[in-house]
């Protein structure tokens, strides 16, 4: 009897060992287990914020004297120092202005190089006659590059000049032809509604999008830098839009204009009246909005059949319903129909209230496969003189599980808030 007792004592003990070992091999599983996929989690996350596009807009040479701008070896060295602190403010993508006021900053053969007269932006210089050009988007690529920064082509679309520059004989595009201007219903190119400068005297002038040539034009450019320039990683539209026109400062009474809605509806532009004529007023908008949106997916078709890989974003104004009723900018559409990737709303506003307000509506609006990065205004969320940082508009995008953040513009990039910024 004590021998069977002492056996199964033996065989319990045993039992109960093994119960221990099973418990430890368990636990060491468990612990393993936890301890990889906390492991997983840090680098899920930390790709996460790897894969956030985190932007800023640069317009080239701001701040550099005409040593620097008319010399490339000089401009190379302006580039690189420039490119190195946007990498320490921890950003990784760059909107770089490539196409506005009717000059790009390469050799183009549709469009003039940005000359050196105009202090930023430069990429030509005239020297015993004859005309020297250095590739200003090159350099940016390269320098880019060795940084892995993402280089982006900023282009503006239908806003092609303003009047500090001159008047219209002195632009690239409106001197040669000045059918291609929007007009007001006087007759005049100049957008008064979006005045800027000390007295509100400087004009913008937009391309009419209803101009089959100017169209053209457009197409020509986007196609050359698609094909000239593949290590880009996408192309951004802005000013893809008609100017603010409140209902007594409206646009677009070229000739031209008048005479293709007129064909197409039956209808005489310059006869309506948002009070009078509501709904034939409504028709009126929502062809303009049409020739917006025919341009988006005409340029869009070009990039996406020469460099399929490239993101194409828009710079856009928030609240869908005021921004087609003053700007025919539909871009709740392009999401739908896919002709872009990313839209980056214009959150400009001190009100914080007022952004999280804005970014919880477009979310709402936009199609979810469409990537959304709030962009942010610089000097609305910190102040250069108290060094003073709002970091709520730094998480906006994160709070409304957008895909990142642009910031406008790197000149206010102050040595401040890079250090702040590298620490967020």
């Amino acid at each position: 009897m004590k021998r069977k007792l002492i056996g199964k004592k033996k065989i319990l003990g045993k039992k109960r060992q093994g119960r221990k070992f099973y418990f430890f091999s368990n636990s060491f599983k468990l612990s393993v287990f936890i301890s990889i996929n906390l492991w997983l989690i840090f680098f899920a996350f930390a790709f996460a914020a790897q894969a956030q596009t985190r932007a800023v807009w640069v317009r080239p040479f701001i701040g550099a004297s005409e040593e620097i701008r008319k010399d490339a070896t000089k401009g190379r060295e302006f580039v690189r120092r420039e490119l190195e602190q946007i990498k320490r403010a921890d950003l990784n993508t760059i909107y770089l202005e490539t196409f506005w006021d009717g000059y790009t900053i390469y050799p183009s053969k549709f469009a003039l190089q940005r000359p050196l007269a105009i202090p930023y932006g430069v990429a030509h210089k005239d020297a015993a006659g004859q005309n020297t050009t250095w590739d200003v988007l090159q350099i940016y690529l390269d320098e880019g590059a060795k940084l892995n920064l993402k280089i982006h082509a900023w282009l503006h679309i239908f806003h092609q000049w303003n009047t500090n520059l001159g008047g219209l004989e002195k632009s690239p595009i409106f001197k040669q032809f000045p059918e291609w201007a929007m007009l007001d219903k006087n007759g005049s190119p100049f957008v008064k509604a979006e005045a800027e400068g000390a007295n509100r005297d400087v004009y913008k002038i937009f391309i009419s999008p209803a101009n089959p040539a100017a169209r053209k034009f457009l197409r020509q450019i986007v196609g050359e830098i698609a094909r000239k320039y593949p290590k880009l990683v996408g192309i951004q539209w802005d000013y893809i839009r008609y100017p603010l026109q409140p209902n007594d400062a409206p646009f677009d009474y070229n000739p031209l204009t008048l005479k293709a809605f007129q064909k197409e509806t039956g209808l005489d532009a310059k006869k309506l009246d948002a009070q009078e004529t509501p709904k034939e007023w409504r028709t009126w908008q929502d062809w303009k909005a049409g020739k917006v949106t025919e341009v988006v997916a005409e340029l869009g078709e070009i990039v996406r059949n020469l460099q399929p890989q490239w993101e194409i974003s828009a710079a856009v104004f928030p609240n869908i319903e005021e921004n087609l009723r003053l700007k025919q900018q539909n871009w709740k559409l392009w999401s739908q129909k896919n002709y872009i990737d990313a839209l980056l709303p214009m959150l400009y506003s001190r009100d914080f209230t007022r952004v999280e307000n804005w970014a919880k509506d477009f979310r709402r609006d936009v199609s979810p496969k469409t990537k959304i990065y709030p962009a942010l205004f610089i000097g609305h969320f910190y102040n250069s003189k108290d060094k003073k940082l709002d970091e709520r508009y730094l998480r906006l995008a994160q709070k409304s599980e957008f895909g990142g953040f642009g910031l406008f513009a790197a000149q206010s990039l102050t040595d401040d808030l890079i250090e702040k910024l590298s620490r967020k």
